[in-house]
């Protein structure tokens, strides 16, 4: 993921170190969260629960570059999920 980020950015930007700001919208049926490209190496994880501390690497489907940014889009469901991303 390193390596893709570094050659989709070019040779004049470095990767980040600096936690990202995950941005999430909304459709009718998915749900799509991005970061910056930048932010290479780290990992989105999903909790039902906040209070439990039990958090799970989404493993499917794998981020993907989308211009600047990393995406995962998600289909929608009812069930309450809380995101972050984890390095």
């Amino acid at each position: 993921a390193e390596i893709a980020a570094t050659y989709a950015l070019g040779p004049n930007q470095l990767l980040s170190t600096n936690a990202p700001t995950a941005v999430a919208s909304m459709s009718a049926t998915n749900l799509t969260l991005s970061w910056p490209l930048a932010s290479a190496g780290f990992t989105l994880q999903s909790s039902t629960n906040l209070a439990s501390g039990i958090w799970v690497n989404v493993a499917s489907p794998v981020p993907q570059i989308v211009g600047t940014n990393w995406q995962i889009t998600l289909p929608a469901n009812n069930a309450i999920q809380f995101f972050r991303l984890s390095k």
